[in-house]
């Protein structure tokens, strides 16, 4: 499964993902995983595995597939994928992640994905993936 929260910058999508991930950590049973490319785990629960990609010097699409290939081909109790900010640590718009969400769709059979995208109106092809509020 994957899953867009999408809004402007500053619309509460950060929050949103957060909580969404801390419901994950307290009732699945594999392990949840929060991706974003900061060093400040902002209210994540311990219980979640907190990846600072920046700590990683990812920084282009190319790099970023590769780590979340990595990481799953690694770590088979991976169950939820939580991705913030993927468009501002990939420096791509809305628009330009069509091939990233067409590479994390592959993946999706291995773990849930659940991504923030900043945006008022999604593309085309992330609108079946918007999440339901």
């Amino acid at each position: 499964m994957i899953s867009v929260i999408y809004g402007a910058k500053g619309s509460g999508k950060t929050k949103r993902i957060i909580d969404a991930a801390n419901l994950a950590a307290s009732s699945v049973t594999g392990q949840v995983i929060f991706i974003t490319d900061n060093s400040d785990s902002l209210g994540i629960a311990a219980s979640v595995r907190f990846i600072n990609l920046a700590e990683f010097d990812v920084k282009s699409e190319a790099e970023f597939i590769g780590f979340l290939k990595g990481m799953l081909a690694t770590n088979f109790d991976i169950q939820k994928v939580f991705i913030d900010g993927m468009g501002r640590f990939l420096s791509k718009s809305a628009e330009e992640l069509k091939t990233v969400f067409q590479t994390i769709e592959k993946e999706a059979d291995k773990a849930d994905f659940i991504a923030t995208v900043s945006t008022d109106t999604l593309p085309a092809f992330l609108k079946k993936y918007a999440a339901k509020d």
